[in-house]
C-alpha cells in the first residue's frame, strides 16, 4: 500500500486507502472514528431526533413517492458530504 501525506489527505484519498483494508480493519477504523465524534450536539438530542424521524415517517406514509432506496440515499448523502 502506498504511503500518503496526511496533511494533504482528502476524503477521497482516505476512502480509497480504507477500502483496500480488510473488513475487520475497516470496522476498527469506523469504530475509532465514531468514538472520536463524542456525544451528539445538543441539536441532535435524542428526543429531538425522534421527533424528526417521526415527522419523516409520517411524510412517507402520507406520500410513498417520497421514499427512496437506501442505496439512493447513501449516494445522495455521499455526494453532499464531498462538497
Amino acid at each position: 500500500m502506498s504511503h500518503f501525506n496526511l496533511m494533504t489527505a482528502t476524503y477521497e484519498t482516505i476512502m480509497v486507502a480504507a477500502l483496500q483494508l480488510t473488513p475487520d480493519e475497516r470496522c476498527r477504523i469506523a469504530a475509532t472514528l465514531w468514538e472520536s465524534v463524542g456525544q451528539p450536539s445538543q441539536d441532535l438530542a435524542e428526543d429531538k431526533l425522534e421527533t424528526i424521524l417521526d415527522q419523516r415517517e409520517a411524510e412517507m406514509d402520507a406520500d410513498p413517492s417520497h421514499e427512496i432506496s437506501h442505496q439512493d440515499f447513501m449516494a445522495h448523502f455521499s455526494a453532499r458530504r464531498s462538497l
